[in-house]
């Protein structure tokens, strides 16, 4: 029977994935590892098919009793399973090559800033730039930015380590720029901000286009034991996106949808620099100062992945909405 282990099940994206997978596979085992009673009270109340176990993800040992595919969210710094926390990536790694599981699989969630690196370096924030990356014709080229990234420690270990065992598949997911941060410092400043001339670009994606993806993946896990070389291990580098858009047209349609509803007096959107950034939202710079640009062909050519939730631009108005209504915000006028 096929057993899937998710990590960081409380969080936004793997969160959603959680939601998705009991429906999509109801004869699976599904157990979410969490680290206290508190988060496994969380999963028991919302969904009675998922079991939560309390365990460390940072001892092999711990890993290889469970005979899994591993969904792994790597996108929140603050969780154990976070793309900088290099030993407890290794332990998963190391427990799936014991486990007594014949084909176990790896899906792993990270940044697409890793696209961004040379940009974040020279400090070349809010510039416009033609590169774009295909993760289909161009994945040697992503899989050199990986290699050379110091920063991306645990996605170069998961490709290195996915090529040295031959029963190990792997896949690494990107994940795209929100909203909400963006909306709530336009609220708490009375207008748009944007990163230098705001002209940089990223590629974006809703929430439940990318566990659609992440379906699909686990779903070919459980017809192909032995493993597409073009779905998994090296090439098993996965974008998805639904479009592009300038982060500094973002910032206006933000503000000026918060202006229209009467919760900004203007829709004036300021140029600010990265120091000034981060001190707004958490990681201010790094997503809305570089550009990610990249194309989803792999997923659409290899697995008939196909967008079908609202894009960007029809999600600015909800995100203001509900900034507001978080924030308790009120017509100024």
């Amino acid at each position: 029977m096929c057993h899937i282990v998710i990590t960081g099940a409380i969080g936004y994206i793997s969160g959603d994935v959680l939601c998705a997978l009991p429906q999509a596979f109801r004869s699976c085992k599904i157990t979410a590892l969490v680290r206290s009673n508190k988060k496994a009270s969380l999963i028991t109340g919302r969904f009675r098919s998922v079991t939560p176990v309390i365990r460390k993800i940072d001892s092999a040992a711990e890993i290889a009793i469970l005979d899994i595919c591993y969904l792994t969210d790597n996108c929140c710094p603050k969780d154990l399973a976070s793309s900088h926390h290099l030993p407890s990536a290794t332990a998963i790694a190391q427990g799936l090559t014991e486990t007594k599981r014949q084909s176990p699989v790896r899906i792993q969630i990270s940044g697409a800033s890793l696209l961004s690196g040379a940009e974040v370096a020279t400090s070349s924030d809010g510039q416009a730039r033609a590169q774009n990356h295909n993760d289909l014709q161009g994945i040697s080229g992503i899989r050199i930015i990986i290699s050379s990234s110091p920063k991306r420690a645990v996605d170069q270990m998961l490709l290195n380590f996915s090529s040295e065992q031959p029963n190990l598949r792997t896949a690494i997911n990107q994940r795209s720029i929100q909203l909400p941060d963006l909306a709530k410092a336009t609220f708490q400043l009375g207008h748009g901000v944007q990163v230098g001339k705001g002209l940089s670009c990223w590629r974006n994606i809703h929430i439940a286009d990318l566990s659609n993806l992440i379906m699909r993946l686990v779903a070919e896990t459980e017809v192909c034991q032995g493993g597409n070389p073009l779905l998994w291990k090296e090439n098993g580098i996965y974008f998805a996106e639904n479009g592009k858009m300038p982060v500094g047209e973002i910032s206006r349609r933000v503000a000026a949808f918060a202006f229209q509803n009467g919760f900004t007096k203007s829709t004036y959107v300021q140029d600010i620099d990265a120091e000034i950034a981060d001190k707004l939202t958490a990681q201010g710079a790094v997503l809305r100062g570089p550009n990610a640009q990249y194309t989803a062909s792999r997923a659409r050519e290899l697995r008939s992945w196909k967008q079908a939730c609202p894009s960007i631009e029809e999600e600015v108005p909800r995100a203001v909405m509900d900034g507001a209504l978080r924030l308790k915000s009120h017509p100024k006028i």
